[in-house]
């Protein structure tokens, strides 16, 4: 395609590109604003061993997952709702619960998702109250060099998971684009069998165009 042809083309449908496009973007923002907002909180863990030698810090290392497995079960997600008064099930708790970690950092991060973002920050910070408590039991039949604590991070903080407003819209408005892009071409294309004036010939060949039929008139 000539950019000549593209030119026409626009010309003629530009105005379809730009309403596809809006409506692309319209309902992005509306398909957004119509999902209930889903917070996601997060709170951060450092494993510390009592001393620095080479043995311990491995094992803390090699431990972290087994710390987490032990922790993250549905029998300690009752004892989350339960400290919380929640009227949650113990599956709904452990199922918007994420527990990782980093031993290059000895760290373990929580994740918590809800609909209610102070809620979410509770279960998070009420899941960290589990892992220190369950390592102060077992610290307490440790020796003092032995022992492996759990420091606490700051406060959880949450943020708005879903919907992501910014990027639905702007999803949306580029697929209005395509679509636009894609109706402009199959327009074209059935405009292209047409001869509707002189410069639908002069415009695809180089033939001087020497007399033109007048139309029959009313």
């Amino acid at each position: 395609m000539e950019s000549i042809d593209v030119f026409r083309m626009v010309r003629r449908y530009g105005w379809l590109l730009v309403l596809l496009t809006v409506l692309g973007t319209a309902s992005g923002y509306g398909f957004s604003r119509l999902q209930t907002p889903v917070y996601k909180s997060t709170m951060k863990l450092t494993v510390q061993p009592a001393r620095t030698d080479f043995g311990l810090t491995q094992s803390a290392k090699t431990l972290l997952l087994s710390y987490i497995q032990i922790i993250w079960t549905e029998r300690n997600s009752a004892e989350v709702a339960q400290r919380l008064q929640l009227d949650y099930a113990p599956a709904t708790v452990y199922g918007n619960t994420k527990m990782a970690d980093d031993a290059a950092s000895f760290g373990i991060e929580i994740q918590v998702t809800d609909y209610n973002g102070d809620t979410a920050n509770d279960i998070a910070r009420t899941w960290a109250d589990l892992l220190k408590e369950y390592r102060d039991r077992d610290n307490a039949r440790q020796r003092r060099e032995d022992r492996v604590e759990v420091v606490l991070g700051d406060a959880p903080r949450y943020v708005q998971d879903t919907p992501r407003t910014s990027v639905n819209t702007l999803a949306g408005g580029l697929l209005g684009s395509v679509v636009g892009v894609v109706v402009l071409l199959l327009l074209e294309r059935r405009a292209a069998a047409y001869v509707r004036g002189p410069e639908d010939i002069t415009d695809r060949i180089e033939i001087p165009l020497l007399a033109v039929i007048p139309t029959e008139q009313a």
